[in-house]
Formats: C-alpha cells, sequence, structure tokens
C-alpha cells in the first residue's frame, strides 16, 4: 500500500456499502437521508423528518455565589489542627514528665551519695581502729511470778 492511497479519516464517513439490506434508488426515496453516528460508532442512515426538530432545553443552571472556601475542607482543616495540637501538647506534657523523672533521677543519686557518706562514718572508726570508745553495758533480768524482776 502506497502513501497516496492510504487516507487517514478526519471525520466520520458514511459506509461505501451497505452490507445487508434492500437496494433502495435515489428517486424511490420517500425524503432527504442523513447519516448520524449510531451506538457502535458506524454512520447509520437516518430520514430528516425522523431527527428532533426542537433543540434540546437544558435546565437553568444555580448561578447561587458558592461560599470561599468548601465547609467539609474546613472541617479536615481543623481537625487536622486539632490533632496537631493535641501532639504538641502531648508533647509538653511528656516533655515536663521527663523533666520530673530527670530530677527525680538527680535526686535519687543525692540520697544514695548522702547514704554512702553515712554509712562510710560509722564504718571508717572500726575499719581504721581509731574513734570514739565504746562502752557496753550487759543488763540481765531475771522476771518472776507475780510480776517480781531482779537485776
Amino acid at each position: 500500500m502506497t502513501p497516496a492511497e492510504h487516507v487517514l479519516p478526519t471525520r466520520l464517513t458514511a459506509p461505501a456499502t451497505p452490507t445487508v439490506g434492500t437496494v433502495q434508488l435515489h428517486t424511490e426515496r420517500a425524503g432527504t437521508v442523513v447519516y448520524v453516528p449510531g451506538p457502535d460508532g458506524n454512520m447509520v442512515a437516518v430520514l430528516r423528518e425522523h431527527l428532533p426538530t426542537t433543540p434540546a432545553i437544558y435546565p437553568p443552571r444555580d448561578l447561587t455565589p458558592l461560599p470561599l472556601f468548601d465547609p467539609r475542607a474546613q472541617r479536615i482543616a481543623a481537625g487536622g489542627l486539632l490533632v496537631g495540637g493535641a501532639g504538641w501538647g502531648a508533647g509538653q506534657l511528656l516533655l515536663g514528665a521527663g523533666q520530673l523523672v530527670s530530677a527525680a533521677a538527680g535526686l535519687g543519686s543525692l540520697v544514695m551519695w548522702a547514704a554512702i557518706a553515712v554509712v562510710a562514718s560509722r564504718i571508717a572508726p572500726t575499719i581504721l581502729g581509731a574513734g570514739r570508745p565504746t562502752t557496753v553495758h550487759n543488763t540481765t533480768v531475771h522476771n518472776r511470778w507475780f510480776g517480781r524482776s531482779t537485776h
């Protein structure tokens, strides 16, 4: 096939010859035949009298002004801001809780060092062998009948 023979269709055209049907001569036609696109995309022959003569009436457009911002979009944006604010607040709360835990850990460290100092001050004289002399006093108590006790 040469390029001169190949023609691309630019618009819908009538079929060259009908495949099925009776042949009707031009002089035997009752009216003017026009071709309109059919449901399958092919052109269909229709008498001009059968086409609608009145133009299609479209319903009137609603010309009321629309809101500047879509209400649904406003609700979605407000929900996003609410969630973001709640997240920020929760972060601030956890930040404060973290500082509280840090302070408690520092206080626990201070208490631990104080306990070590007290224990060391009690143990040091015993280990070093110096310090205050200790006096041991032993008391023996003998309990008897009817509340009498002797030492």
